[in-house]
């Protein structure tokens, strides 16, 4: 297999055919991109090669969630083509995915390597399911017994709303699925809590085991609190555990969350955490998304990351990757980038 430095030598050679400024309209990006591989396709050939024969290889990965609410592309964010082509992971955050969007996943794919999946959280289905229910009360002119007796029961509607979301990676020709599912301690319950708590979580696994013994060949990343899983089967097969930590503010906490996992002697042995972190959020309101207390949480987590633990840190989980594209420096998804690059200095 190619060595990780003769990526280095293809990317510089890309770059210098590229000559020009990436931060450009949508087109002129498509015809900037396409005239690389036009002028060197021999060149730019050996690139994809080695990008995908590195992203074969044990290192510290990229998953991010991109919006791809946009069915036709207003600029450069809303392009899956124009993500960095080191990105290991990309999950859709769309159900509804738009035919130019499918077109450029597969360009994607086919040249990078690069895998996609899409997502289900068991905490947003029992959110929505209450919404759902709610609405029936305040449309009842019955009051709120008849409403919840019209209400389809939530095992139906979970059901159907898990189902509606693997068919996607058949319809689409995904590479995965992550579940998102909180858990809780059962340290401390009583045993009636216990009980109920467990008839709460293996009803909220069924589904998932059934898809994971029917997709031996597709990825499975398992989002939550792993320590809090009681099924051994779901997190033997688990190919990531991606940790709900973008609402840390310091990598100190991001390593509490990693020990948690571990010293609860749960996971397997060769279980790889992904840390999981928010793009910065233009909405002033918002202005603590992204943030550690010294800085982004983008660049200080790679930094950590990179560096030797106890524990496994094999890479981070981005979230709303889109938002990296702009930024004030005119250099398009710079965070993204820089932290690929820290994480794996050789790529």
């Amino acid at each position: 297999m190619k060595s990780i430095f003769k990526i280095n030598i293809l990317l510089a050679g890309i770059a210098i055919l590229a000559g020009c400024s990436e931060w450009t309209t949508p087109e002129s990006i498509e015809i900037e991109k396409n005239s690389i591989e036009a002028t060197n396709p021999e060149l730019y050939a050996k690139y994809c090669d080695a990008l995908r024969e590195y992203k074969a290889t044990d290192h510290k990965v990229v998953y991010t969630t991109y919006d791809n609410t946009s069915a036709e592309a207003a600029n450069g964010s809303e392009r899956i083509t124009m993500l960095p082509d080191s990105i290991d992971f990309v999950q859709l955050m769309n159900l509804e995915v738009s035919k130019t969007h499918l077109d450029e996943m597969k360009q994607v794919k086919e040249k990078f390597g690069t895998r996609f999946v899409v997502r289900f959280s068991y905490e947003d289905c029992v959110a929505a399911y209450e919404a759902y229910v709610e609405s029936l009360q305040n449309e009842s002119e019955e009051g709120t017994e008849a409403a919840a007796a019209e209400a389809i029961p939530f095992e139906t509607y979970y059901a159907a709303e898990f189902q509606k979301t693997v068919a996607k990676i058949t319809e689409y020709g995904l590479d995965g699925f992550t579940f998102a599912f909180s858990g809780k301690n059962v340290d401390g319950m009583t045993e009636e809590q216990k009980t109920a708590y467990t008839a709460e979580h293996d009803a909220a696994l069924a589904p998932v085991k059934a898809w994971i013994s029917s997709n031996g060949s597709k990825i499975f990343f398992l989002e939550g609190n792993p320590q809090y899983i009681l099924d051994n089967d779901v997190l033997s097969t688990a190919s990531f555990f991606i940790l709900q930590t973008r609402s840390c503010r310091s990598t100190g906490e991001l390593g509490l969350y990693g020990i948690n996992a571990f010293k609860s002697g749960k996971l397997p042995e060769n279980a790889k955490l992904l840390y999981a972190v928010e793009t910065p959020s233009f909405i002033e309101e918002e202005y603590l998304v992204g943030q550690f207390v010294l800085g982004e949480q983008i660049p200080l987590a790679a930094d950590w990351v990179a560096k030797d633990a106890s524990y496994e840190k094999s890479g981070l989980a981005i979230w709303n990757v889109q938002r990296d594209y702009f930024n004030t420096g005119g250099k398009i998804y710079p965070n993204v980038r820089m932290a690929i690059k820290t994480m794996n200095p050789n790529e």
